[in-house]
């Protein structure tokens, strides 16, 4: 029996200056009314944390102290309203897309932020979904799902409906290029 030669690959260390650079002004920011979505969000965390708060601050000492039950319904309604003017404003400036010749990236969080990056080449299939509020906005999510996955890998919310749209049609087009010179260059001699 002959033996075939074994292919040899070589996976070499970059140095770090090699590294594509991913600065801020590659990032596309996602559309304002993102703002009034994260701000809507927060609404039912106000209507079940107030009545928990009352019932907490319900006792005896309720009917000698009024001040006391009234200060008890405070600290919601200011954590809904700190979180309503701060982190929500910083949410969406920190939000933002960048699409790359090979891959898509997603940069999140106002308190834990994270960036992740999915490449072409791993993508399986995209969906353009709408919640209820994000309708009523006119807003959308693109979610990207890769192949091993078990659900989406990356989701970019905040979207305008018709970008979402036109950024899914250009990441399929991308997608169906590549495979089809892949092939191509498979069947050359």
């Amino acid at each position: 029996m002959a033996e075939t030669p074994m292919t040899v690959h070589e996976n070499p260390v970059l140095p770090s200056d090699r590294f594509p650079p991913l600065s801020e002004t590659d990032y596309t920011r996602v559309a304002p009314a993102y703002v009034t979505q994260l701000r809507l969000s927060l609404l039912p965390m106000l209507l079940f944390s107030v009545p928990l708060w009352w019932i907490l601050f319900q006792g005896p000492w309720s009917l000698t102290l009024p001040l006391l039950t009234l200060l008890a319904l405070v600290p919601p309604m200011l954590l809904v309203v700190l979180l309503a003017l701060i982190w929500a404003p910083r949410r969406y400036r920190l939000t933002g897309y960048c699409l790359r010749q090979h891959d898509l990236h997603l940069r999140t969080g106002a308190l834990w932020q994270s960036t992740t990056s999915v490449t072409f080449s791993r993508i399986q299939h995209l969906e353009v979904t709408q919640g209820p509020l994000e309708r009523l906005l006119g807003l959308a999510r693109l979610l990207v799902y890769t192949a091993g996955g078990s659900g989406q890998d990356l989701a970019i919310p905040g979207l305008q409906r018709a970008h979402a749209d036109q950024l899914r049609l250009y990441v399929l087009e991308h997608l169906n290029q590549t495979r089809t010179m892949s092939r191509v260059d498979e069947d050359s001699p």
